[in-house]
C-alpha cells in the first residue's frame, strides 16, 4: 500500500512538509522562503494540534525507517510512527533538508 498524501507542498513562497497517521495524528513543518512571507521567523513546527506548535522549537529531529523522533527546545519529546506502507522517505528527506537549510545540525536521517 502506498502512502497517499504528498509530503512537500510549496504555495505562495511558504514551504510545508507534513506527514499524517491513520488516527489523524500528524507532524508539520513550515518555512517562509521570502521576507514577504516572514522568512526571518524561522521554522514553524507543530504536531497533533496547533497548541503543540511554535517557531524554532525543534532542537533535534531524527528520521528512521519506523518514524520521526523530535526533541523540542523545552526537552519535551514528540514521536510519530509511519503507517504501514509508507514509501515517501526520499520526499520527506528532501523536504526537511529544505526546511532546515542553514540549520542542518538539527536533522539526522537513519533510513
Amino acid at each position: 500500500m502506498s502512502y497517499e498524501h504528498g509530503i512537500e507542498n510549496l504555495e505562495d513562497d511558504v514551504l510545508t512538509v507534513a506527514v499524517q497517521r491513520w488516527d489523524n495524528g500528524y507532524m508539520l513543518w513550515q518555512r517562509g522562503l521570502t521576507k514577504e512571507v516572514r522568512s526571518d521567523d524561522g521554522v514553524y513546527f507543530e504536531y497533533d494540534d496547533q497548541t503543540n506548535g511554535g517557531y524554532n522549537n525543534v532542537k533535534e529531529c531524527t528520521v528512521t525507517t519506523d518514524g520521526i523522533h523530535v526533541v523540542l527546545a523545552n526537552n519535551e519529546l514528540a514521536h510519530f510512527y509511519f503507517n504501514k506502507g509508507f514509501d515517501k522517505f526520499a520526499e520527506l528527506k528532501s523536504g526537511l533538508e529544505k526546511i532546515y537549510q542553514g540549520n542542518e545540525h538539527v536533522l539526522e536521517f537513519c533510513i
